[in-house]
């Protein structure tokens, strides 16, 4: 065999490699890219869920009021805020394992809220007295455009 031959069989060899090389190197960033859509992809439309999320979130606020004898009475109430940018509806809020409504916190006759809007909130009057006093085990559950159900829950202090 005539050197150059050789030199020509070794070039043919090393081409096909460097052919096969690049068909899965090509492969292989064809299917990165693949998943790199598929994430972007699944980013987006988790960012656009959020934008169909109430975010509803609860506390206890003090003001004060002046009482018959000029003195200041303090006055707790739970407000629930919805920090989303759309409405909540059926509302529904448990206090230490009761309806809202039936929690011996709240003053009777009260009316329940269902729903709040985006960036807004509301409140309930609390009566606490030694029988009635935090912490108290509460839970939020709501609706909203995203078509998934809501849920708070969090431990009440003063």
């Amino acid at each position: 065999m005539s050197p150059s031959l050789i030199i020509s069989i070794i070039a043919a060899v090393v081409s096909a490699i460097a052919i096969g090389v690049s068909i899965w190197t090509h492969n292989r960033n064809h299917k990165l890219q693949a998943r790199i859509v598929a994430l972007e992809e699944a980013r987006e439309k988790d960012r656009l869920a959020e934008k169909q999320k109430a975010n509803l979130a609860a506390q206890i606020v003090s003001d004060s009021y002046k009482n018959i004898a000029g003195g200041q009475t303090p006055r707790h109430k739970l407000r629930i805020d919805n920090s989303g940018i759309v409405e909540a509806q059926n509302i529904k809020i448990t206090l230490d394992d009761n309806p809202l409504l039936e929690h011996p916190a709240i003053p009777p006759n009260t009316e329940e809220v269902t729903k709040v809007g985006p960036s807004s909130f509301f409140q309930y009057l609390l009566a606490l007295s030694t029988q009635t006093a935090p912490p108290f085990e509460l839970v939020i559950t709501w609706e909203d455009d995203s078509g998934e159900p809501g849920k708070y829950s969090t431990t009440l202090t003063l």
